[in-house]
């Protein structure tokens, strides 16, 4: 919807009733936005009042805010797009940690850790712990090497190998190479937070690198999957 359909307008309106949570879908937005709008706010809603009765009170604001989170990732990217506007690189990379949609997703897998999920597994991971920091980059920077070639057959927001290229002068391959190094670097954070004695409960640790690992596997098979005109 953000990066193929929606118009500025119908986006921004979107974002800002998201942001606020309205109960009913804004005016001015199509049909079928105004469908997901429904759905979406429904289905967040009945899971904050299951997480209430379960006793885990303030999870569910948690769940929200990392939805928000990610809308706003997209909503500047689509504020890119419109202004055919290429980030600098680092300015890509901070966004990138809230369009990634990994926060929204993992803050979902919690849900379903039955005692383990409390309150403060939820304020942690929105806390931009460096073990999530680097899953964000792993995952949106390989995504984006992955789907390089995709992406430029329509219109697209400039990726990070394209930020890459434009701020320091390089070429494709060199950008790409850097950012492979900048993976390579993540995965160490990542491993190193999985061995210090001193992170948080191990439980919620290994299933960030559990859905890592599955997320490896889908990019895999997207990258795999020929596309309609091949």
């Amino acid at each position: 919807m953000y990066d193929a359909y929606g118009t500025g307008e119908e986006l921004e309106l979107f974002t800002y009733a998201l942001e606020k949570w309205l109960p009913e879908a804004p005016k001015g937005i199509p049909d079928s936005m105004k469908h997901l709008y429904r759905v979406t706010i429904d289905f967040y809603d009945k899971l904050e009042e299951e997480l209430e009765m379960q006793g885990k009170s303030g999870c569910g604001s948690h769940f929200k805010k990392s939805l928000k989170s990610t809308a706003n990732g997209y909503m500047q990217e689509a504020k890119w797009l419109r202004k055919d506007y290429t980030a600098k690189f680092d300015e890509y990379k901070e966004n990138a940690i809230l369009s990634s949609a990994y926060y929204t997703m993992m803050a979902m897998t919690f849900a379903g850790m039955g005692d383990f999920t409390k309150l403060d597994a939820f304020e942690w991971l929105s806390s931009h712990p460096k073990i999530r920091v680097a899953y964000d980059i792993i995952c949106r920077f390989t995504n984006d090497i992955s789907s390089y070639k995709f992406e430029h057959k329509r219109e697209h927001v400039a990726t990070c190998i394209d930020c890459y290229m434009k701020q320091f002068c390089v070429s494709k391959e060199r950008a790409v190479q850097v950012i492979t190094n900048i993976v390579s670097n993540a995965w160490k954070d990542l491993n190193q937070e999985l061995m210090r004695p001193h992170s948080f409960r191990l439980p919620f640790l290994i299933r960030i690198l559990t859905f890592r690992v599955s997320s490896m596997f889908f990019i895999g098979i997207q990258t795999l999957t020929p596309t309609p005109s091949s």
